[in-house]
C-alpha cells in the first residue's frame, strides 16, 4: 500500500522522509493550537498517515510496510515477526543458493520459523516444495532404471529370451519420475495445507491459507533425505512432521498444542479412513467364503 503526498499526490513508500515525486520534506512540524492530528511518537509533528494495526497516528519516519503490504507504525513493526529467510532472498542469493541455505537451516535449526516472515507467494512456496522432491525422484529413477537394466540377468537362462524388457522403458520411467513427481507434490502440498488449514482454524488460528501453505511447502525440507538409500525414505517423514510443528507454530503464532494436532490430525485421520477400509473389506471376503 502506498500513501499519497500532501502536496503533490505522488504515491510515497512508506519510510520515506521525501516525496520521490516533488521533492518536498514530508516531516512536517505540527502548527500549536491546530486541529491536524500529530504523530503519536513525535508529538510535535504532523500525522501523515494512520497506523492499520493499532490506528495510531504516525508521521514518515514512524511508518513502515510490513509482509503484508500493511502501512503499521514502528511499535507495530517491531512486535511483528518479519525476518526474511534465505528462500524470500533469491534474487539477491540465487535460487540455488537460497534454496540450499533454506534447506539447511529448515532441517537444522526449526526454531527459525518463530521469528520467520509469515507471508509469502504461493508461486514461491510450491517452487520451494517441487524442488525438495526433485533428489528422491532423480534418486529414484535411477534406481528403475538399475532394476530394469538387471532384471533379465535375474531370470533363467531359458527365460531371457521371451523376459527381456524393452532398453526404452528405464529411461522413461526417470524422465516420467523427474516430471510428475514434482508435479504430484505441488498438487499433494495445495491440498495438504488446505486440510491442515481448517485445522488450524478451528483451534484458533487468524492467519489465511497462504500462512498455511507457505509452512507446509517450507517444511518439506527433509524430504531431500529420501535420496539417501535405504534409511532415507523412514526418516525424511518424520523429521518433515517436526519441521512442520515448528513451522505451524511460528507462522501462525500458535501454541505447541494447536500446532501438533494441526500437523498430524489429517495424516492421522487419513491412516484409520484407510485401516477401517481394508478391515471392513476382509471382513466381507471372510463373509462371503462363509457363506459359500
Amino acid at each position: 500500500m502506498n500513501i499519497p503526498c500532501p502536496h503533490c499526490q505522488r504515491p510515497i513508500t512508506p519510510g520515506a522522509t521525501t516525496c520521490p515525486g516533488c521533492g518536498t520534506s514530508l516531516l512536517r512540524d505540527a502548527t500549536p493550537g491546530s486541529a491536524e492530528p500529530t504523530c503519536a511518537y513525535h508529538p510535535h509533528r504532523v500525522s501523515l498517515a494512520i497506523c492499520d494495526r493499532c490506528g495510531s497516528f504516525a508521521c514518515a519516519e514512524c511508518l513502515r510496510l510490513n509482509s503484508r503490504h500493511e502501512v503499521v507504525c514502528q511499535r507495530c513493526h517491531a512486535l511483528e515477526n518479519d525476518t526474511p529467510l534465505p528462500w524470500d532472498e533469491r534474487e539477491e542469493l540465487g535460487t540455488f543458493t537460497a534454496w540450499w541455505k533454506t534447506l539447511v537451516s529448515v532441517m537444522l535449526h526449526p526454531s527459525v520459523f518463530s521469528t520467520a516472515r509469515p507471508h509469502g507467494g504461493a508461486g514461491e512456496s510450491l517452487l520451494f516444495a517441487a524442488l525438495c522432491t526433485v533428489p528422491s525422484c532423480f534418486m529414484g529413477g535411477l534406481s528403475y532404471m538399475g532394476i530394469l537394466a538387471a532384471a533379465p540377468f535375474l531370470l533363467p537362462e531359458e527365460a531371457r529370451s521371451t523376459g527381456n524388457i524393452p532398453v526404452w522403458v528405464g529411461p522413461l520411467m526417470f524422465v516420467a519420475l523427474m516430471i510428475l513427481g514434482p508435479l504430484f507434490s505441488v498438487a499433494y502440498t495445495v491440498i495438504q495445507a488446505g486440510l491442515d488449514h481448517l485445522v488450524l482454524r478451528m483451534g484458533g488460528v487468524t492467519r489465511d491459507y497462504q500462512v498455511t501453505l507457505r509452512a507446509n511447502a517450507l517444511s518439506q525440507a527433509p524430504w531431500v533425505l529420501g535420496a539417501v538409500p535405504c534409511i532415507g525414505p523412514y526418516v525424511a517423514p518424520v523429521w518433515m512432521m517436526v519441521a512442520r510443528v515448528h513451522a505451524y507454530r511460528g507462522l501462525h503464532q500458535t501454541s505447541w498444542g494447536v500446532a501438533v494436532v494441526g500437523c498430524l490430525a489429517v495424516p492421522l485421520l487419513s491412516c484409520c479412513l484407510c485401516g477401517g477400509f481394508y478391515i471392513f473389506l476382509f471382513s466381507m471376503m471372510s463373509g462371503l467364503r462363509g457363506l459359500n
